[in-house]
């Protein structure tokens, strides 16, 4: 997936972009913390979404959240140095790679979209179509949507101003974006374009001998692979076309981790990333849990622990906290997603406690009916 920076041999640390001329060939190289900034912005701009989504946040508020989601990109810039050039051709690459997994998952509509894109897309539909805050009255008592809405943030503004088959668009070039950004971080942990291609094929097929575990087990192929031996393992092609909102969180935490291990990545930027991910999955956050327990273990062991180690984490975790208190707000209240009951597995629960999440910000005086209520929507996956 495209050429790394090289000279005489040498592999050397990166300016901001250069060009550089062989043979007859000319190639543009990006430096590798621009694409660590453009997680950081993008992951942090749904943060500031979700204050507007809930409408408890004040005005001075947003320009203390812009100020440190620009601190952090500033951050990102200035600390991670060092590191390897990425080819244009193969940030290109990863796009159009991204681009056509997506386009065959269902997104953007061009194709069929399996059955956990219903819930999505009426998601997607009801954050577009109503003015935020809004709560749904189909009960005797309101519901505030509550779930990981990261994903849905920037298309359903694009919904408000440019329609539905916009917002189908936005969603789809979002997610690309963000996938193309981790295939092509991901592509510095390979030496060659050789092993690139060969990572690429092993990422795009992993994961489909599940065909042989379920022919022998059940006899035939059915329609969920991968759950032949009573415990699944999702392949990545899997997670992108069912849970691309799990993937993308779970894959930033994995990516940031090798390349961390590898010593292409300071601790600091990809910690202060990992906060951000929790409004696009609380499953992914958890699972990079272990790893960065490891990564602080082996820091702390080497003494090699920097102020901005903690600084920016700490900063991220800053911004992030009004989603985390979002996420988990009446969370004993959530149906199972396993239960079989009707009246306790639909898109909404009851909530018995009503959490008033507007407390951080606002006084009693201006709460409005859509702060008084909180409700799970189990998402599938």
């Amino acid at each position: 997936m495209g050429e790394t920076s090289t000279s005489a041999g040498h592999i050397g640390p990166s300016t901001d972009a250069a060009a550089m001329v062989s043979g007859n060939q000319r190639s543009i190289f990006i430096a590798q913390r621009w694409i660590w900034t453009s997680l950081a912005a993008l992951l942090g701009s749904s943060q500031l979404l979700l204050w507007r989504f809930l409408d408890t946040a004040p005005g001075w508020a947003y320009v203390l959240g812009a100020l440190i989601v620009g601190g952090l990109c500033f951050f990102t810039v200035k600390i991670t140095k060092d590191s390897r050039d990425i080819a244009l051709t193969t940030l290109l690459t990863c796009f159009l790679v991204a681009l056509g997994l997506l386009v065959l998952s269902g997104e953007g509509r061009f194709f069929y979209a399996n059955v956990d894109w219903q819930v999505r897309f009426a998601v997607l539909r009801d954050m577009g179509i109503n003015p935020w805050p809004f709560i749904y009255t189909a009960r005797p008592e309101p519901d505030l949507l509550r779930a990981p809405i990261g994903m849905f943030l920037v298309p359903a503004l694009v919904f408000k101003a440019l329609g539905p088959r916009a917002a189908d668009i936005a969603l789809l070039l979002q997610n690309t974006t963000l996938v193309a950004l981790l295939l092509a971080l991901g592509s510095q942990l390979f030496i060659n374009q050789r092993s690139r291609l060969i990572g690429l094929a092993i990422f795009i097929l992993f994961s489909g001998m599940d065909a042989i575990g379920d022919l022998l087990m059940q006899g035939m192929l059915t329609g969920h692979m991968e759950d032949w031996a009573e415990i699944q393992y999702s392949s990545t092609i899997t997670l992108l076309f069912w849970v691309p909102q799990h993937a993308i969180a779970g894959w930033v935490g994995a990516v940031s981790y090798m390349l961390w291990r590898e010593g292409r990545v300071p601790l600091a930027p990809w910690l202060a990333l990992l906060p951000m991910t929790a409004l696009w999955s609380p499953l992914g956050l958890m699972g990079a849990m272990p790893f960065v327990a490891l990564a602080g273990l082996r820091t702390l062991i080497a003494r090699s622990l920097r102020s901005c180690d903690v600084l920016a984490p700490a900063g991220s975790l800053l911004l992030c906290l009004p989603s985390l208190i979002y996420l988990g707000t009446a969370s004993d209240d959530v149906a199972s997603i396993f239960s079989r009951s009707p009246s306790s597995n639909g898109c909404f629960s009851n909530p018995s406690k009503r959490f008033l999440i507007s407390s951080l910000w606002r006084s009693p005086g201006n709460r409005r009916d859509s702060d008084r209520t909180a409700c799970g929507w189990p998402l599938p996956g």
